[in-house]
């Protein structure tokens, strides 16, 4: 099962890129998709998807990526369904603002297809290695740039380990035939607090043990190397260019479309 966070090795054209390249790409991505017109957005989505597709990433992965979100999601939609100023209504539903809702949530679903992209088909490693070849310059601020690359290393490596210790907890509730749907609201609420609770007390004693792991280890805070190397391949070049072409097309289109 995937989690968030999770490398999965593999040997399609997204794999092959640079992990600079491929930061690069998703950070421009990203605002592409909040500049873009609604049409576009469509667009964007299905190319996400035939992307994960041909990274041999399942539709199933990329639910399980967006269902820690779903109520978050489903609000969202509400928002502008319930709120948005129109005449046309349904049930209480504004069409226009329904259609705005839908529009703003697969946004949202890009953005997380793209994220779960690159997570998907970057090592941790290389994915922070990329991170400080960017932040490189903040170091003339005295901006901590090699602290921040391992706090971003170390929440990407706890996020499978917490969401593996939740399902554990679950599913040693069903092995004892618990089900908190047949429970009335009290016991639910009790049951979500205990989880939490039960969560937190395994993420601090993790924390304290990868502590004493890296104190153990003589790290320091200074700058550090990496064993990770990156390096930019002629298939690189090819996807930079293909990805500069299709932005202008992209931006002339949204212009075209306003």
């Amino acid at each position: 099962m995937y989690h968030a966070g999770t490398f999965i090795t593999g040997k399609s054209f997204l794999y092959k890129l640079d992990p600079r390249v491929k930061l690069a790409f998703i950070i421009v991505l990203s605002v592409f998709i909040l500049w873009s017109a609604p049409i576009q957005v469509y667009f964007l989505g299905v190319a996400l998807l035939v992307a994960a597709l041909a990274s041999k990433i399942s539709i199933r992965s990329l639910a399980q990526s967006v269902k820690p979100l779903l109520i978050f999601i489903i609000l969202i939609f509400l928002a502008h369904a319930l709120f948005s100023d129109s005449n046309s209504s349904f049930a209480g539903i504004s069409m226009s603002g329904a259609h705005e809702g839908f529009i703003v949530v697969l946004r949202f679903l890009c953005l997380i297809a793209a994220a779960v992209l690159l997570t998907m088909t970057t090592a941790p490693s290389a994915l922070i290695a990329a991170v400080k070849y960017f932040l490189r310059p903040l170091k003339y601020l005295r901006v901590p740039v090699d602290d921040i690359a391992v706090m971003i290393m170390l929440a990407l490596r706890l996020m499978p380990i917490l969401l593996l210790r939740k399902e554990k907890i679950e599913n040693a509730q069903k092995a004892r035939c618990y089900d908190v749907k047949k429970a009335g609201l009290m016991a639910r609420v009790r049951s979500f607090l205990s989880l939490i609770i039960t969560v937190l007390l395994a993420v601090f004693r993790r924390a304290d043990e990868l502590a004493l792991a890296m104190e153990a280890r003589g790290y320091a805070r200074e700058e550090r190397t990496s064993a990770t190397t990156m390096k930019i391949t002629p298939l690189d070049h090819a996807a930079i260019i293909i990805f500069v072409i299709a932005a202008i097309i992209f931006m002339a289109l949204k212009y075209y479309l306003s």
